[in-house]
């Protein structure tokens, strides 16, 4: 005679409070016994399931949702155990609404940007992590005077990380003696 399984009991998520897409750690008893057992995940009546990443029978990761409630519980279902209970809640926030030129104490990790709505990582790295020679092509300063090229691109620079950038500059000052030979292509 087999034993029926306790329901999923939540008794602590961190953080406790946070916005929409926070990631969040649930811990708990009976969890589930297996990513596959976990059926349902709710926070502050949203669901969650799609980002849960179930760990153990007493620990999940997900992301909390676009919730309806300011607060709530925060709700395991599992084929084994059934609808569980919660001992803690979440307090979903508001995030505070800014305009361009207002400053921020936010910070952006503009190497780990995940996108959720097209489930891809996204971002470019901060100007100290980008390449000197962005081609990979051995750079040749060729002999065109510099002022030469400042008349030929008034306004414009060299510099690929000014907002000024012009490419042509830039392959001229670096590229104009390379040899299509001298290139790699990667395929």
């Amino acid at each position: 005679m087999s034993r029926a399984r306790q329901p999923p009991l939540v008794t602590g998520i961190s953080p406790n409070e946070g916005i929409a897409w926070t990631k969040v750690t649930i811990r708990g008893e009976n969890l589930g016994t297996g990513p596959a057992d976990l059926i349902g995940l709710t926070i502050c009546g949203h669901n969650c399931l799609l980002t849960a990443e179930w760990m153990s029978a007493s620990k999940i990761v997900c992301r909390v949702g676009q919730a309806k409630n300011d607060k709530g519980d925060i709700i395991v279902t599992t084929k084994s155990g059934g609808k569980g209970t919660s001992t803690v809640s979440f307090k979903l926030l508001k995030p505070e609404k800014i305009g361009i030129l207002d400053q921020s104490a936010v910070w952006v990790d503009e190497m780990n940007y995940y996108d959720m709505r097209t489930d891809r990582n996204k971002g470019i790295p901060p100007l100290s992590l980008r390449p000197a020679n962005p081609l990979g092509i051995e750079i040749d300063k060729s002999r065109f005077p510099q002022k030469d090229l400042e008349a030929l691109f008034p306004g414009m620079s060299a510099d690929f990380t000014s907002e000024n950038f012009s490419a042509a500059w830039y392959l001229i000052e670096n590229h104009s003696t390379t040899r299509f030979a001298a290139i790699t292509i990667h395929k």
